[in-house]
């Protein structure tokens, strides 16, 4: 009973006005942030238990690598098929709603489908992506529980009946909410929903704050039930020691952004390439794909095992991220990480598998950290280089390149980590990889910028008319065709059938504005030729005329126009209303538009 009077107030809430906007954003989003901190504690819980009681328990390791010698190796070729034989039929059942899974269909659904995401979304899309990884798939938890979160925000917003607009925000909100908790970093999950859906350094400005207020909460709720503060656990004395010493090793820096986009390129196109080959794979069943992506992923993962030991490509990559920080592994083993992370990440996501490339990405960013940083040190020992510290930049450095979030990627790695004394060279490498990268992206629903989205088509239309005047069309409008109020029909007929234009200024003796007439108008007395003499302009001519002026926006020409349902308006003097200048015609205001719309896209 208490339930229904309760959501009763919530939807009351949602529709008042009354409360403004500050009580509706706070509020709402506070219950996303509560919603989105259970789903990712659900969430977690339920990946580490398909891990644990599965591939884990078999082997008797905890580890994302299988050891030297793996004793049973038949295990691991039969658990990461099955998990994907199981996510396929669910692919099969709920056919459309895996499609686009993680962070790509967060930003698919936000652009392209009004922020609308079906109510059983974050079921699906946990249980396929919590057996993806679980079962031992190269695959982070990041990226689905950012459209878990998202689905949680946007089924709200629904169930209240909110516009779009609203809907789209808290559909962000709620992805913020579901990776500040998994992912124990507040402030860069805050940023990161309203920053990674557009390819240039540009936020979703109005959902910042419902997007910092969900994240809050839902780190809060996720840390206090979990009691995990850190998303990596580095010991303190690590920490103690990260810095950057002389301005010597900003160019090691540079090095590892020039490695970070030569891999990073490898990196995105490997992943297009190989879902690319699964989706024209049209004799190969739907719900084998994935199977036969986790029997790619087992083999290699067997293959390189030998070399590896405990580190290897199964799961999400947070033990090669604390291996790669703590500078353990030798460079041979990490460039062999990198190659076969790349490939293990490409075929679980490729092949159909649900999983997010969030921390798949961190992983190799890390390693390539630590490859750059143990061989200047080995090379310039006089500059006293810390491995660890590269390793640090590199997460966030080549995420931020591939995913176009260069804020929010180093504001996540900082808080997961607790290392916050390497902003400077986390800043260097981030925007230098992203310069580099700016033809791909691991995202292929990204749109270069606000303008492009057709979130905003509506928004911008009105943004860029009321940003042009009137003035700015003059030399370009047509030169009226004035017409004096005492002209017979006839003359008028010979003055339209010599003119271009469609509406005709009526003046008096002093060119004065008097009226106005339309080919319309003098249509009907085409056939007049009795009384073509008799009748003048002023006879027919309509008084009341819809004029602009230099000084008034396009947006305000543009709903003249369309109030009355005209074509043209007469543009008047500023200082005399009853002087025509121009006639301002719907063309104009579409061709200044689409200039101007050129322009803000850098064109």
């Amino acid at each position: 009973m208490l339930a229904l009077p309760t959501w009763k107030a919530v939807q009351a809430f949602g529709q008042r006005t009354d409360v403004g906007s500050v009580g509706k954003w706070v509020g709402l989003s506070g219950v996303i942030g509560v919603l989105g901190g259970l789903a990712a504690v659900a969430f977690d819980w339920l990946v580490h238990a398909i891990r644990n009681f599965g591939v884990g328990r078999a082997l008797e390791r905890r580890t994302e690598g299988l050891g030297g010698e793996v004793a049973m190796p038949w295990v691991v070729l039969v658990a990461l098929p099955l998990g994907g034989l199981l996510v396929g039929l669910i692919a099969a059942r709920f056919r459309g709603m895996t499609r686009k899974h993680g962070t790509e269909g967060l930003i698919d659904v936000f652009h392209n489908e009004g922020g609308r995401t079906s109510k059983s979304l974050p079921l699906v899309v946990g249980a396929s992506a919590a057996i993806t990884i679980g079962s031992g798939g190269s695959a982070g938890q990041e990226g689905p529980v950012a459209l878990i979160g998202g689905g949680i925000g946007s089924s709200l917003a629904g169930a209240l009946h909110l516009s779009d607009r609203e809907r789209r925000i808290f559909l962000l909100a709620g992805s913020s909410a579901g990776i500040g908790a998994l992912f124990t970093a507040p402030m860069g999950a805050a940023l990161f929903a309203p920053e990674v859906l557009y390819r240039k350094p540009e936020f979703e400005g109005e959902a910042i704050v419902p997007c910092i207020i969900a994240s809050i909460v839902a780190y809060t709720t996720f840390t206090t039930i979990t009691g995990r503060e850190r998303a990596i656990e580095l010991p303190a004395e690590l920490l103690a020691n990260l810095s950057v010493g002389s301005p010597a090793q900003l160019l090691c820096y540079v090095a590892l952004a020039i490695l970070c986009a030569l891999v990073g390129w490898l990196h995105v196109h490997i992943i297009d390439g190989i879902t690319r080959l699964f989706a024209g794979a049209k004799r190969l069943p739907l719900v084998l794909r994935p199977a036969l992506g986790g029997l790619v992923v087992a083999s290699l993962a067997l293959a390189i095992a030998p070399w590896c030991g405990d580190d290897g490509i199964l799961f999400g990559g947070y033990d090669l991220m604390q291996s790669a920080i703590a500078g353990s592994l030798g460079l041979s083993v990490m460039a062999i990480l990198v190659a076969a992370k790349i490939f293990g990440t490409a075929f679980t996501i490729g092949s159909g598998g649900t999983g997010g490339l969030f921390a798949p990405s961190l992983a190799i960013g890390a390693l390539l950290g630590s490859i750059v940083g143990q061989a200047a040190e080995a090379l310039f020992p006089e500059l006293g280089i810390q491995p660890g510290a590269f390793a640090l930049v590199g997460m966030g450095g080549f995420f931020a390149g591939v995913a176009k979030t260069p804020i929010a990627a180093i504001l996540i790695v900082s808080e997961m980590t607790g290392g916050y004394a390497l902003l400077a060279p986390l800043m260097l490498v981030s925007v230098l990889h992203l310069l580099f990268a700016r033809k791909w992206s691991l995202y292929e629903s990204q749109v270069e910028s606000p303008v492009d989205s057709p979130a905003h088509t509506g928004d911008f239309v009105v943004d860029v008319l009321e940003r042009v005047r009137v003035r700015e069309l003059l030399d370009g409008a047509r030169r009226p065709t004035l017409v004096h109020a005492d002209t017979t029909l006839r003359r008028a007929l010979e003055i339209v059938s010599t003119s271009s234009g469609y509406y005709f200024p009526v003046v008096d003796d002093a060119d004065q504005l008097v009226g106005i007439f339309s080919l319309t108008d003098v249509r009907r007395m085409f056939q007049e030729t009795a009384i073509a003499d008799l009748v003048i302009v002023r006879d027919f001519m309509v008084e009341n005329v819809v004029t602009t002026r230099p000084d008034a926006t396009l947006s305000e020409a543009l709903e003249a126009l369309n109030e009355h349902g005209l074509h043209e308006l007469p543009v008047v003097a500023i200082d005399d209303p009853r002087r025509v200048l121009a006639m301002l015609t719907r063309n104009n205001l579409g061709a200044a538009y689409h200039r101007r719309l050129h322009a803000l896209r850098g064109g």
